[in-house]
């Protein structure tokens, strides 16, 4: 199967041409997310019933049958920050005593669903103690059992209570090494209440890797509790059913967001092991799934392990990727053409680039995604020169680059009058702008080509954004030509057409009394960025490698001349320079 992907894999690498169109679904499913809505809320009023509890009544097991090993490392420090008598996440941190739980109702959404979901057990795991760590995780657990036992709306929330359950599998070691008989009974009769529960609620998520949580939660119930079978049974085909439409047949995940694809591996990883350890027959769409994602997710890297910044996928994103796909057993190369994801790699002697050249996800797996279509990252070795600016957190220092950070602006690409190319919705999903994509790979005589052109400037401004860019067999020269053309360019008159080349914070930008701007990168390489069509600057931007921490850094910025009669084109050269 893995000799499989390779092949495809360098099949893809060395096709003198292909071509790929690929177009939005665009509809918005707002009626459809209304009405889920509203019966949710119907069904909880019968949740929140004094009777429901009695619904959830069954067997009590005794034992888990066993407990997989999460490949994702956790931080040892957060874990020993718990040691300290605090609790962080995303710069929140709360002291931990028998109140915490009640703090926690006051605490951030975000650090609300971190603390219920358990993931800092991850942390725990890591630390060198572990009669502490398992001391510490058994005393905070005894503090939210009487408050967690029941059903309780937030608490019990459907994709909250999927990554509690899975932690509390995984982590098994940590919360169920006490002596103490009752304590043990408690908690295991809630993994039961909470895994019935879990069944009548497993589609109560948004689309894609939420429901990818749920599924595999209760997949690993059918595995790990006795008498699981009926989990099983609907666990697994609820996950082989999700996964069908969120994972690509290219290994890349509905959303775009690379993220999404390692969490995914990790959740196959642990399914895999558990149906292993019970000695069950392994269902072959989990390693096919796994042996899809592995390329897509090497392709996705620079040389420096970093990711590229698409779709609201930080740099250091891919935390515990390196184990994951170690774990994950997926021996396919890097993928080069990734028509149904939309993305384009291409390597050259040392150097890489990677373009996002596909639409936005649709609009149900948008809430995190940007608006950068045909924006590109270069990178030389173990050094990157040109990158996105990268998703910024919401509780970052600064608030308001949570928003900035997903314009088109924040991108290396071509922004007209300002504005993104796909709309930014109040809602945090994306709308209107790029519904359909071209692209077109081919080899030529000096190099690998990749022209793409989208239409999200196209009802607004009567053009089409086509980039070309060419990296040459040598890896020392990058060219690109940037157009807008279309039937109604009179619209373009008065309007700033800009292209964004953001830096790299390692790299020095000089801007020579030619015109020409030179880029020194730490390791002591020379490239010179030179444009025709327009003039170039330098200007401040920012960088994030990751959500919260925003380092300043400069861009190149190229203000397109044009007059109003031909299509407005920017030619640029990237060229090492040799001494």
């Amino acid at each position: 199967m893995n000799a499989a992907f390779d092949q495809i894999a360098e099949y893809s690498a060395k096709a003198p041409t292909s071509r790929s169109t690929l177009r939005r679904d665009q509809k918005s499913h707002a009626l459809g997310r209304f009405f889920r809505k509203i019966g949710r809320h119907i069904r909880e009023w019968g949740y929140a019933s004094p009777l429901y509890p009695y619904r959830l009544g069954g067997r009590h097991p005794v034992q888990l049958l066993g407990s997989p090993d999460d490949p994702a490392p956790g931080s040892a420090t957060l874990g020993s920050a718990i040691f300290g008598g605090d609790l962080l996440h995303d710069g929140e941190q709360i002291a931990l005593g028998e109140d915490f739980w009640i703090k926690v109702e006051d605490a951030s959404p975000a650090y609300y669903r971190y603390a219920h979901s358990f993931h800092w057990l991850q942390d725990l795991a890591q630390v060198s103690d572990q009669v502490k760590a398992r001391d510490a995780a058994e005393t905070i657990l005894k503090w939210w059992l009487p408050l967690g036992e029941d059903w309780f709306a937030n608490v019990w929330s459907a994709e909250t209570l999927a990554r509690r359950i899975i932690n509390w599998f995984t982590h098994a070691p940590l919360i169920l090494s006490s002596p103490d008989l009752v304590y043990r009974s408690k908690v295991l009769t809630s993994i039961a209440k909470q895994c019935r529960h879990l069944s009548r609620v497993l589609n109560d998520t948004d689309e894609g890797l939420p429901r990818v949580y749920t599924a595999t939660a209760l997949t690993l119930a059918g595995l790990l509790l006795p008498a699981g079978n009926h989990f099983l049974v609907r666990g697994s085909r609820a996950l082989e059913r999700v996964l069908a439409g969120f994972i690509r047949p290219d290994g890349g995940p509905a959303s775009r967001n690379t993220s999404d694809a390692i969490r995914t591996m990790q959740l196959l990883v642990l399914v895999r092991d558990a149906y292993t350890d019970r000695g069950e027959d392994l269902p072959g769409w989990v390693q096919t799934t796994l042996d899809r994602i592995g390329p897509f997710v090497r392709a996705m890297r620079h040389g420096d392990g970093n990711f590229a910044g698409f779709c609201g996928t930080s740099a250091e994103g891919g935390h515990g990727s390196n184990a994951i796909l170690a774990a994950s057993e997926a021996k396919g190369k890097a993928i080069e053409n990734m028509a149904h994801s939309g993305f384009q790699r291409v390597a050259a002697g040392k150097s890489l680039l990677i373009m996002d050249a596909g639409t936005p996800p649709a609009t149900a797996y948008s809430a995190r995604a940007h608006a950068g279509t045909a924006g590109f990252e270069f990178s030389v070795g173990q050094e990157r020169l040109i990158v996105n600016v990268g998703p910024a957190s919401r509780r970052g220092p600064f608030p308001e680059l949570h928003t900035l950070a997903r314009t088109t602006a924040a991108h290396s690409t071509l922004v007209v009058a300002d504005r993104n190319s796909s709309r930014l919705l109040e809602s945090g999903r994306l709308g209107a702008g790029v519904s359909e994509t071209l692209t077109i790979r081919e080899k030529t005589e000096d190099g690998m080509l990749v022209r793409h052109t989208h239409n999200g400037y196209l009802k607004r401004f009567g053009a089409k954004h086509e980039r070309t860019m060419q990296l040459y067999d040598d890896g020392l020269k990058l060219k690109g030509t940037d157009t807008l053309f279309g039937p109604k360019l009179k619209k373009l008159a008065g309007k700033d057409i800009v292209l964004r080349f953001h830096l790299h914070p390692t790299v020095n930008a000089l801007k020579a009394s030619d015109g020409r701007i030179t880029l020194e990168t730490r390791g002591g390489k020379t490239w010179i960025f030179d444009v025709d069509g327009g003039d170039a600057e330098i200007e401040d931007s920012l960088y994030l490698s990751k959500p919260d921490h925003p380092v300043p850094t400069r861009q190149i910025v190229v203000r397109l001349a044009w007059e109003g009669t031909e299509p407005p084109t920017a030619s640029w050269v990237l060229s090492e320079m040799s001494f």
